[in-house]
C-alpha cells in the first residue's frame, strides 16, 4: 500500500506540471507514460525489472487514464460550479459514526477531522473495514494510521 501511495504522489505530482498539455491533447497517456517511466523518481520506488514489464506497463497506462479522467471530470466540475457534493462537509453524526470506527479499529486520524470531506469520511470507512482503496484514492493511506 505504501508503495502504491508512492506511485500515485510521484503520478499526480507530474499530471499537475503537465496539466495543460493533457487537456489540450498535446500531451498523449501514451507520451505521459513513457516520459513518466523513464523519470528517476518513479525508478527510486520500483526496481528497473517491474518497470520494464508489459503488464506493469500495461495496467500503469490504465492508472494514467484513469487519473486523468478524474483529473479531467474535476475541471469540468470546477469551471462549472457544480462541484460541490464532493467538497461538502459531513455531518455531526457522520462525524461520530467514523471516530467509532477509529476507536474500535484502532486507527488513529493524522489530520483534524474539520478538513474531511463526505467521500474521504466514506474512503477512509472503507480502507479500515476492508483495507481496500478506490484507484485516485490514494490520498487516504495518509491520512489513517494504526496506533500502536
Amino acid at each position: 500500500m505504501e508503495t502504491r501511495c508512492k506511485i500515485y504522489t510521484i503520478t499526480k505530482k507530474v499530471l499537475r506540471k503537465y496539466q495543460k498539455g493533457i487537456i489540450s491533447g498535446k500531451l498523449t497517456s501514451d507520451k505521459f507514460v513513457h516520459n513518466i517511466l523513464g523519470d528517476v523518481s518513479i525508478h527510486e520506488v520500483l526496481p528497473d525489472e517491474i518497470l520494464e514489464e508489459s503488464d506493469f506497463i500495461d495496467s500503469y497506462h490504465h492508472y494514467v487514464d484513469k487519473l486523468i479522467c478524474i483529473q479531467n471530470e474535476n475541471l469540468i466540475n470546477s469551471k462549472n460550479r457544480n462541484y460541490k457534493k464532493a467538497n461538502e462537509k459531513p455531518d455531526v453524526s457522520k462525524v461520530m459514526k467514523l471516530k467509532h470506527l477509529l476507536n474500535d479499529t484502532g486507527y488513529v486520524l493524522s489530520i483534524p477531522c474539520q478538513y474531511l470531506t463526505i467521500s474521504d469520511i466514506d474512503n477512509i470507512s472503507k480502507y479500515i473495514t476492508t483495507g481496500d482503496i478506490d484507484l485516485g484514492n490514494e490520498k487516504i493511506y495518509n491520512y489513517v494510521y494504526k496506533e500502536h
